[in-house]
Formats: C-alpha cells, structure tokens, sequence
C-alpha cells in the first residue's frame, strides 16, 4: 500500500515526518495521515515533489512497481547504452540473452 511504501521511504531517507511536512508545505498531521490512512498528495504535481524529496520512483510509490529508488547511471552505463544502440536486433536480442546467465 501507499502508505506502507511512504513510510518505508521516509524512514529510508532520514527524515522525520515534520521535515517532509516543511518541504511539502504541509502540516505534519496531512503527512501522518498520508502514512496512516487512505489519504494521499492530491496531485500528481505533489507526488512528484514527495518522490524526488526521498528520492524514490512515483511508479514505486503509486503502484509498488519496479526498485524504490532511481537507477543512477554513470560512465559505463552511458558507454554500454550508446554501444547497444549502434547493434541490430538480432545482435541486442544476443547481447540480453546472454547477460540474462551471467
């Protein structure tokens, strides 16, 4: 549920209830209320705002789907992209089958 993955979140990322409060400009009733009840951000523009706070995916958030957190590429994630890209199809299907048993 929402609120089990917001509470999760918060805890995650070191911060008390009052503090994301103060950065949401909420009170810090709305934001146990988030955590405790069916009650949530109203917008979506607001849950953007609470996921980039803890620095956590608004598809984990909304639906508990995929990591917590964003994945972070660096150099080599960027060189291995650009490489994949410049492959057919054939040869990516290649590439992902065999990285899929290492």
């Amino acid at each position: 549920m929402k609120k089990t993955r917001l509470k999760q979140a918060r805890k995650a990322a070191g911060l008390s209830r009052n503090k994301v409060a103060r950065a949401m400009h909420k009170s810090p009733h709305t934001v146990k209320a988030w955590e405790t009840t069916d009650r949530q951000p109203r917008t979506m523009r607001e849950i953007k705002k609470l996921c980039s706070l803890l620095n956590i995916r608004v598809e984990w958030y909304l639906a508990g789907e995929g990591s917590m957190h964003p994945i972070e590429s660096g150099a080599k994630e960027q060189e291995l992209l650009t490489l994949f890209s410049g492959l057919t199809e054939e040869q990516q299907d290649a590439v992902l089958g065999m990285m899929r048993v290492m």
